[in-house]
């Protein structure tokens, strides 16, 4: 079996214990995953949100990327140079449970494994979907962003898949539980995206992403090795907590979106966005 050249390194007061802890996470998903990993993998681990954001803002002026919203991710991934790089915030890792925070690092390596390169990092709008927006009076950036947000989602329900594929279950249903939690800012946030069409399209894509992730852990069936009744019904009531503050027509529009691009959903990452994005637009 191919070796993943791993090459990680940290920023702040990290413990070595830690560091080799998600090194040796790392390895085990690499060897688990079999012939669908990365040749080269550069991960970073920091201390603080404060230290996170200030890295990913460095590297977006200096490539020029102006897409936004993965500051808040709990771990980053991308591939700017062409190999993949997660980074790890540790504060944040701390707010998880002791069975999440694996979980949350295991989904990092999927990314890695599945989206390791520039060409998953780069994705066009469809001429109609271009059409549609100029229907619909959505601005060029705000369509922008929602691609950005569309393919955000897109690539977490194939990690999340592809993890399930590998046997990494129980842990992802702990890292969902952990991640899907209505707070009082994501209240808010609704409350003001509903005063414009476009930011509403826009928060509504956001929410693509939660709730794609968590739907190859709920569609499992109750047969399948490491799958608790318990889990999925607390899943599915966190989503539907999430999605609550949209009141029952958005909902139901939002959950039927996420349902056509899953029933959509082939092999082929930028297939998948293309067709994701498209069916995204009837949330505009």
């Amino acid at each position: 079996m191919a070796t993943v050249e791993l090459n990680v390194i940290t920023s702040g007061n990290i413990p070595w214990g830690l560091k080799r802890d998600i090194e040796n996470i790392f390895r085990d998903c690499y060897r688990r995953f079999g012939s669908r990993i990365p040749y080269k993998v550069e991960i970073h681990v920091v201390d603080k949100e404060p230290n996170m954001r200030a890295l990913l803002k460095e590297d977006k002026i200096r490539l020029g990327i102006t897409t936004g919203g993965d500051e808040q991710f709990i771990c980053s991934h991308d591939a700017w140079r062409g190999y993949p790089r997660v980074i790890c915030c540790v504060e944040k890792l701390a707010k998880l449970n002791k069975l999440a925070r694996p979980g949350a690092i295991r989904h990092e390596a999927a990314h890695s494994a599945l989206h390791g390169s520039l060409e998953y990092y780069i994705f066009r709008i469809p001429d109609d979907c271009r059409h549609t927006a100029e229907i619909k009076a959505l601005d060029s950036a705000v369509l922008d962003q929602a691609l950005y947000y569309v393919s955000v989602a897109v690539k977490d329900f194939e990690a999340t898949r592809f993890l399930i594929q590998h046997d990494f279950i129980s842990c992802q249903f702990a890292f969902a539980l952990d991640l899907l939690q209505l707070s009082e800012q994501d209240k808010s946030a609704w409350k003001l995206a509903q005063t414009s069409r476009q930011a509403k399209f826009i928060y509504l894509t956001t929410l693509l992403k939660p709730t794609l992730f968590a739907h190859p852990l709920l569609a499992l069936p109750r047969s399948s090795k490491g799958i608790s009744l318990e889990y999925q019904v607390q899943l599915a009531r966190r989503v539907e907590e999430l999605l609550e503050p949209l009141g029952s027509a958005e909902q139901n529009k939002l959950l039927q979106v996420a349902n056509m691009i899953v029933e959509d959903a082939t092999d082929d990452t930028h297939k998948n966005v293309d067709s994701a994005m498209r069916h995204a637009m009837n949330l505009a």
